[in-house]
C-alpha cells in the first residue's frame, strides 16, 4: 500500500481555514469540516452560501482566490 501525497489544499489546509473564513464570512466551521480539504466541494459551498455573480465566472474568481492563498502560503 502507497502513502497518501497530500495536494497543496490539504498540505495547507489548517492555515488556509481562516483565509478562507476572512474572505467568505459566510462559510462557517461546519462547512469547512465538510468540505474536508476537497477543493471541489470547498468552491461548491462558497458558490452556494455565498452567491453572486454567474455561476462560471463566480467559480473562476473562487478557484483563482484559493489559489492566491496558496502562493501566499507557499511563498
Amino acid at each position: 500500500m502507497t502513502a497518501h501525497t497530500p495536494n497543496r489544499l490539504e498540505s495547507h489546509w489548517e492555515k488556509l481555514k481562516p483565509l478562507i473564513q476572512k474572505e467568505w464570512s459566510a462559510l462557517n466551521e461546519a462547512d469547512l469540516d465538510y468540505a474536508d480539504k476537497r477543493f471541489d466541494v470547498l468552491v461548491h459551498l462558497i458558490r452556494e452560501r455565498c452567491g453572486g455573480r454567474t455561476e462560471i465566472i463566480q467559480e473562476a474568481a473562487i478557484r483563482e482566490k484559493i489559489n492566491q492563498f496558496l502562493r501566499i502560503l507557499e511563498s
